[in-house]
């Protein structure tokens, strides 16, 4: 596969920042666009380009969890410039979550008093990894029962879930992500050196208190938590106050505008 792991989104010349965005499970760098045009001009936003999606829709998904987070750890390990940080949306949590931890094992710091890979995990809409229930079945029902189930559960934004003649070509990555969901097995490692904070909605009643508190487990640090007046889906109902959050997590001045 020759296409790049990671895409820019929206041009931002002048970025000094740069904010790589996993998106929720079936999502493209598409998905940010209206997200990435919220924050400053100092803040470039990239996302992660897998197959079987928008620009890579010809190549199949992939399936295997840990082939893949080698493959983003290792393509950020050689192209990403710093500073950055990592925000894993929804059940891109877990991959963002993951290919940070991957960082942390292959990266040597060339500081030995900062921490190596990213300079932040943001995490939104998912609870912490050792913790979070998984939908093990969903990926092996059939496509009607499928749909009905993730649409009951919340799985996927309104505007997906409405738009029926859409579903045979967001099945496959849709299918593939929650696939590689499934199959997690939460292994126990040191906390991170990197510092997380918690993105939640504030009507959310897919993930619990404790749920979230849980992420405190995975740093060193003890995880900053915001919460954002919407519901799971925090970039499609408050883009503006998600990007200022992250802006102000990251560092940027403009966050307290």
């Amino acid at each position: 596969m020759s296409a790049s792991w990671f895409v820019p989104v929206g041009e931002r010349a002048e970025g000094r920042f740069r904010l790589y965005v996993f998106p929720n499970a079936g999502g493209g760098p598409a998905s940010l666009t209206d997200l990435a045009a919220r924050f400053p001009p100092e803040v470039e936003v990239w996302a992660v380009n897998l197959p079987g999606r928008q620009a890579r829709l010809a190549e199949p998904p992939l399936t295997d969890l840990d082939a893949l987070v080698d493959l983003l750890a290792g393509d950020l390990l050689a192209t990403a410039r710093r500073p950055y940080a990592l925000f894993g949306y929804c059940s891109g949590a877990l991959l963002a979550y993951l290919v940070c931890r991957r960082l942390a094992e292959l990266s040597p710091a060339t500081d030995p008093g900062a921490p190596p890979g990213p300079e932040r995990l943001l995490v939104g809409s998912f609870a912490a990894p050792d913790v979070v229930l998984l939908l093990r079945r969903l990926p092996s029902l059939p496509s009607w029962l499928f749909w009905e189930q993730l649409i009951e559960l919340g799985g996927v934004p309104a505007e997906v879930a409405e738009r029926e003649v859409l579903r045979p070509v967001l099945e496959p990555a849709l299918r593939a992500d929650f696939g590689m969901l499934a199959g997690y097995r939460h292994r126990p490692g040191p906390p991170l050196p990197t510092p997380i904070t918690v993105l939640y909605g504030r009507r959310d009643g897919s993930v619990s208190r404790g749920g979230l508190l849980g992420w405190r487990r995975q740093s060193v640090s003890r995880p900053s938590l915001r919460e954002l007046d919407a519901s799971h889906w925090l970039a499609e109902e408050a883009p503006d106050r998600l990007a200022a959050v992250i802006a102000e997590e990251i560092g940027c001045a403009w966050a307290t505008a």
